[in-house]
Formats: C-alpha cells, structure tokens, sequence
C-alpha cells in the first residue's frame, strides 16, 4: 500500500515519473513532455492562475486544476510568474492549458494506479 501511495504521489509531482517508476520509459517520456509543453504554452499565452480565495465555486476549482500538474505551479510562482495579464490577447487560453495540463496529470496518476493494480496491462 505504500509502494502505491508513493507511486501516486511521484506521479503528481513530476507528471510521468510514476510510469518511469513502473517501467514504461515511453508513456513516461509521452506524458512528461505533453503535460510540460501544455504548461509553458499556458505561460507562455500569459495565462492566470487561480487562487481559493477569488469567492467563486468555479475558481477554486481551476485552482485545484492547477494544483493538480505537480511541482511546476510552485516552481513558476518561485521564479516570479505572477499569474498573467488578463488583458493580453491569449490569456483566457492561457488558462486554459494551464489547468487542462493539470487535469491531464490527474488522468496519469489514474493511469499509473490503474498499472500498479494490475488492472490495467
């Protein structure tokens, strides 16, 4: 039960470690890369981030969104990204990647749940 709850939390740090982890070097590579890409390209686009204490249901829950792409919310925020300009053309797609980026880490960490169970091959 440890192993597995190491593995999940590997997974949520850095997206792909936990299929590394397992053994599957090129789904690992596949989702590192695609989630990572998607990330930047959010910054990149100027996209926000959220915080909990915007009010809204649906705020706090792209905040979450957000949280869920690991170390590289934190990591962007220690190197002075402060979260976009609302204003800039691409911002609202900004956002947008950069929670779909983390709602694609969450579907890796299912992933490698699923592959530590046994119920996936």
């Amino acid at each position: 039960m440890t192993t597995l709850v190491r593995l999940c939390v590997s997974a949520w740090m850095v997206p792909g470690l936990g299929h590394l982890l397992l053994g599957r070097k090129w789904r690992a590579l596949i989702l590192f890369c695609s989630i990572v890409t998607m990330f930047l390209m959010g910054i990149a686009m100027q996209g926000q981030f959220f915080s909990t204490g915007m009010g809204s249901y649906l705020q706090t829950l792209g905040y979450y969104g957000e949280l869920c792409v690991g170390l590289a919310m934190p990591a962007a925020r220690f190197f002075g990204y402060g979260g976009g300009n609302p204003l800039f053309v691409s911002a609202d797609f900004g956002t947008a990647y950069l929670v779909a980026a983390g709602m694609l880490n969450t579907l890796s960490i299912l992933d490698t749940y699923d592959i530590a169970m046994g119920r996936k091959p």
